[in-house]
């Protein structure tokens, strides 16, 4: 497919799934399965539009992320992972309002990835005008999740690293499993047709939002001290994963970018101080040197675990975070058939891995968005060392990415191996625009 057809393919894909909202502009991920506004997806979308050369459309995407910003209590500057929209999706919008308690918004977030949307498409206005927000909702990642103070961010959710099963969650999956429990969300009739072949990860991640808004309500009650309400939080998931400190360490950086622009020089040298402090603390914690991978934890107290994910190779986009020998020890496991080297990479659990289903959600699938990051982060690799085999990893991965999209179409995810390439979920699937970028990246950086 040429850049022309690719470009129109993905303009008339980002015009299909445009949402005009009481005044704000957004891109759905998708008809159906996903009416509302999600928090990285748009973050996505932006550079999307960006690219397509709608810069307004770009700038009103990131802005709607920001209507439902937590604006009061402990989680003021909190972004939500869904902005709700009810227009046209009635029944959905009905079971989302139960399930969060609010006719606005969910109570948790999602990978902290606008700071670096707001850079790449942005200019000084628009740093401006939501420099105050940005602040804001940095700050809150630094001051309610990092309870132990070790200078590494927890999930409360699995939603919130925006990978809905995967299994470096299924410690707690089955800790909740074992309760014999049944999700309220489930008796409402609330399915997930991405959900294909383990209902019940999806049940599990149901009765981890009933306990985390259990815990909520305590704190903001008072029947929970702030740091009773911690040590639950972290009991029951509090996961610390690598890319989440990977896109949180981008986004001060980008911060900072932005601040020196706007002359916000001391901010601008508080978020480069806290994002160096997280380096440091990913290298001492969560580095496996036997291994030569990063692996994440889990609970209280902290546990390790094992799963070897993608997670490691997105990480690589956030530049100095990964030094360039543990990215080249990273890289090997690209090579590796028991690993990653699948027919269509990156999948999103090692072959060699129990879990591994090459069809399935976030458990061995691949991933347009999982790629995009590893492409750049690969690129970017390869411009700091100077070494050709950064490039080469990155231009299989971007060229396999693109035979899956122009076979499979505009899919939320894809087979990872086998004979015949597949997509699944929602068919027009916005992020799936992301394959501009990676076919640019084919004819320039990586040809």
């Amino acid at each position: 497919m040429d850049t022309s057809e690719r470009s129109e393919r993905v303009r008339a894909l980002l015009a299909h799934n445009r949402v005009d909202a009481g005044g704000s502009r957004y891109t759905r991920p998708a008809a159906g399965t996903y009416p509302h506004q999600w928090l990285w997806d748009s973050c996505f979308h932006a550079r999307i539009h960006f690219w397509l050369g709608d810069r307004a459309m770009a700038h009103d995407e990131l802005r709607a992320l920001f209507r439902a910003q937590e604006m009061d209590g402990p989680d003021a500057g909190r972004l939500p992972h869904m902005t709700l929209h009810a227009e046209g999706a009635s029944e959905q919008y009905a079971r989302d309002v139960a399930l969060w308690g609010s006719p606005r918004a969910s109570s948790i977030t999602q990978p902290p990835i606008v700071a670096d949307a707001v850079l790449e498409v942005g200019d000084p206005s628009l740093w401006r005008e939501l420099w105050s927000p940005l602040c804001a909702y940095h700050d809150w990642w630094l001051r309610r999740r990092d309870p132990r103070g070790e200078k590494l961010v927890v999930c409360h959710h699995v939603w919130e690293t925006g990978a809905d099963a995967t299994p470096r969650a299924d410690g707690a999956f089955q800790r909740l499993l074992a309760t014999g429990r049944t999700p309220r969300a489930l008796d409402k009739g609330t399915v997930n047709p991405t959900a294909r072949k383990r209902p019940e990860l999806l049940a599990a991640r149901f009765l981890m939002l009933e306990d985390l808004q259990a815990i909520d309500d305590g704190e903001r009650s008072g029947a929970l001290s702030p740091a009773d309400a911690d040590r639950r939080r972290l009991a029951l998931y509090g996961h610390v994963a690598i890319e989440m400190q990977a896109f949180l360490y981008s986004g001060l950086d980008a911060m900072a970018r932005i601040g020196d622009a706007l002359g916000e020089a001391a901010t601008a040298t508080r978020y480069r101080s806290e994002a160096a402090a997280i380096a440091r603390a990913v290298d001492d914690r969560l580095w496996d040197d036997e291994r030569g991978f990063y692996l994440d934890r889990w609970g209280e107290p902290a546990r390790t675990i094992e799963v070897m994910t993608y997670a490691p190779f997105v990480a690589l986009h956030a530049g100095e975070l990964v030094p360039i020998e543990r990215a080249r020890r990273l890289a090997l496991h690209l090579e590796d058939p028991d690993a990653f080297a699948t027919r269509w990479p990156i999948p999103t659990v090692a072959r060699r891995d129990p879990a591994f289903d090459a069809d399935e959600y976030w458990r061995g699938s691949t991933w347009l968005n999982v790629n995009w990051f590893a492409v750049r982060g690969l690129a970017a690799c390869a411009r700091r060392s100077g070494d050709a085999r950064f490039r080469d990893r990155a231009r299989v991965i971007a060229a396999r990415s693109l035979e899956l999209v122009d076979a499979a179409g505009f899919r939320e995810y894809y087979r990872s191996d086998g004979d015949h390439p597949a997509g699944f979920g929602p068919d027009d699937f916005s992020w799936s625009g992301l394959s501009l970028d990676l076919a640019r990246l084919l004819e320039t950086e990586l040809a």
